[in-house]
C-alpha cells in the first residue's frame, strides 16, 4: 500500500512543522508548496490525497491556482481544506466548484483541522479533546507560556515549535522561560502529558534547565519535578513577583521588574471599589461604540496568525470589521484601495518591519491612527515609534478587554 500524500500550502512554519511531524507519524508524508507556482507544480507531479490552503494568500494568486487545478483533468479532483479567518459569501459560492470539501476557521484549532483531514482522507487521527488554553509570548526577553484549563497534548505538541519560533525570531542566545499553570490541578494520569510539556520546552538546545521556571501552586506538578534527575535546577515557583526577579537578573532597577509584570497583565489588581467603578465605565463607553452609527473598519498587521485571530474575536463583541494581513507588504499592497479607521500594526515581521510601513504610510499620507503591538519594551523603541505618529503602544501578550479599552480611547472622539 503506497503512502498518502498531503500538499500543505502555508507560510507559518510552527503549524508547517507540527503538522509534518504529526501526519508522518501516521505515514502520511506532507510536501510544502511555496507560492502558487510551486504548489501548483507539485500537485501535478506527486497528484497528493489532500491539498491544504491557507486562504489569506494573495486572493487572485490563489484562484488562478485553484483555476489550473480545475483545468487539469488529473488535478482537478483532488480534495482541498481551506483554512481562512473570514470568507465572504460570493468567495464561498466560487470555492464551492473548485473540490473545496472543509472550511477550518482561523485562528486554527487543532482538533478541528486534524478531525477535517480524518474526515476528508478516511484515515483516523486520534486527537486529544482536553480543554486547555495555551499561549506563548516574549517580553523583555522572557518567552511566558500560559497553560489554563488542563493539558491538551496536540497544543502542547504545538508549544515546541512555537518555542524554537521565538528563540528565532528574538534572537535570544540563552532563553529563560517562565511556564505559568496557576490555577491547575493535575494527578497522576496528568503525567504523560506533563512529561511532553517538559520535553517541549527543553527541545531547543539553547534552554537550559536553570532558566526555566513554573510557577504553579499544584502538588503534583512539584512532586514530579524533584523526581525526576532531568528537571535538576527547574525551579518551583508560588510568586510572581519572585519568578520575575529570578528571571530578569538583568533589570536595572525595581522598576523596571515592576514593568515587565504590568506589561504582562499580573500585576496584584485594584482595589474593589476602583475595579467596580472603571468596569462601569468601561461598559458604558463598549455599549456607545456599539452603537456608533457607522461601521468600524480595522486593520490588523502581524505575521503571528494568534494574535490576527485575538483582535477578530475580540472586535466582533462590536461589530466591527477586521481585515487580516499576514505582512507588511500585504498590506501595503492596498494603500490607496482600503481606508480604515484604525490599524494595528506589529513591529517584528519578516519583510518590511512595523518601521518600514510606518514610512510607508507617511509617505503616502495616510493620518489613520496606528496602535503599534509588539513585545519590545525597550524604552527607545516606544519613543521611535511614538515620534513617528504613532497614536499608542501595546506589549504583547494582549487581553480583549485591554484592546477595546484602547480602541475606545483612541476612536471615541470621532464617534
Amino acid at each position: 500500500m503506497s503512502m498518502k500524500q498531503v500538499l500543505l500550502i502555508d507560510d507559518s512554519n510552527v503549524f508547517r512543522d507540527y503538522l509534518k511531524d504529526k501526519l508522518d507519524s501516521m505515514h502520511v508524508q506532507v510536501t510544502i508548496g511555496v507560492g502558487p507556482l510551486d504548489s501548483m507544480s507539485k500537485m501535478r507531479s506527486i497528484l497528493p490525497d489532500l491539498v491544504i490552503i491557507d486562504f489569506s494568500l494573495n486572493h487572485k494568486s490563489l484562484f488562478d491556482m485553484l483555476d489550473q487545478k480545475k483545468a487539469d483533468p488529473n488535478a482537478r479532483d483532488i480534495p482541498v481544506i481551506l483554512l481562512a479567518q473570514q470568507i465572504e459569501k460570493q468567495e464561498l459560492t466560487r470555492l464551492a466548484c473548485y473540490g473545496v470539501k472543509k472550511v477550518v476557521p482561523k485562528p486554527l484549532r487543532i482538533d478541528q483541522l486534524l478531525g477535517a483531514i480524518s474526515e476528508v482522507m478516511k484515515i483516523d487521527i486520534d486527537v486529544d479533546t482536553t480543554p486547555c488554553i495555551l499561549e506563548a509570548r516574549v517580553n523583555d526577553n522572557i518567552i511566558f507560556v500560559e497553560i489554563a484549563q488542563g493539558l491538551n497534548r496536540e497544543k502542547i505538541e504545538l508549544l515546541k515549535y512555537k518555542i524554537k519560533e521565538l528563540i528565532a525570531l528574538y534572537n535570544l542566545p540563552s532563553p529563560k522561560i517562565l511556564v505559568m499553570m496557576t490555577d491547575l490541578s493535575l494527578s497522576f494520569v496528568d503525567g504523560p502529558n506533563l512529561e511532553l510539556l517538559m520535553e517541549g520546552l527543553l527541545d531547543d538546545k539553547s534552554v537550559k534547565n536553570r532558566n526555566v521556571k513554573l510557577l504553579t501552586l499544584d502538588t503534583f506538578v512539584n512532586d514530579f519535578i524533584a523526581g525526576d534527575k532531568k528537571y535538576a535546577e527547574i525551579q518551583i515557583v508560588t510568586d510572581l513577583s519572585k519568578a520575575i526577579d529570578s528571571l530578569v537578573k538583568e533589570a536595572g532597577s525595581a522598576e523596571d521588574k515592576s514593568a515587565v509584570i504590568s506589561e504582562k497583565i499580573l500585576s496584584v489588581k485594584g482595589s474593589v471599589e476602583g475595579e467596580s467603578s472603571l468596569e462601569m465605565r468601561f461598559k458604558s463607553e463598549l455599549e456607545n461604540l456599539k452603537a456608533a452609527t457607522r461601521d468600524i473598519r480595522i486593520a490588523v498587521v502581524d505575521d503571528d496568525v494568534v494574535i490576527r485571530g485575538v483582535l477578530a474575536k475580540t472586535f466582533q463583541t462590536i461589530h466591527a470589521r477586521v481585515d487580516p494581513y499576514e505582512s507588511g507588504n500585504a498590506f501595503v499592497d492596498t494603500l490607496g484601495s482600503d481606508t480604515y479607521d484604525l490599524i494595528f500594526l506589529d513591529l517584528m515581521m519578516p519583510g518590511l518591519s512595523g518601521h518600514d510601513v510606518l514610512e510607508r504610510l507617511s509617505a503616502a499620507g495616510v493620518e489613520t491612527p496606528v496602535i503599534v503591538l509588539s513585545a519590545i519594551s525597550q524604552r527607545e523603541s516606544v519613543l521611535k515609534v511614538l515620534q513617528a505618529g504613532v497614536k499608542s503602544y501595546m506589549i504583547k501578550p494582549l487581553k480583549p478587554e485591554a484592546l477595546l479599552k484602547k480602541t475606545i480611547e483612541i476612536l471615541q472622539a470621532s464617534i
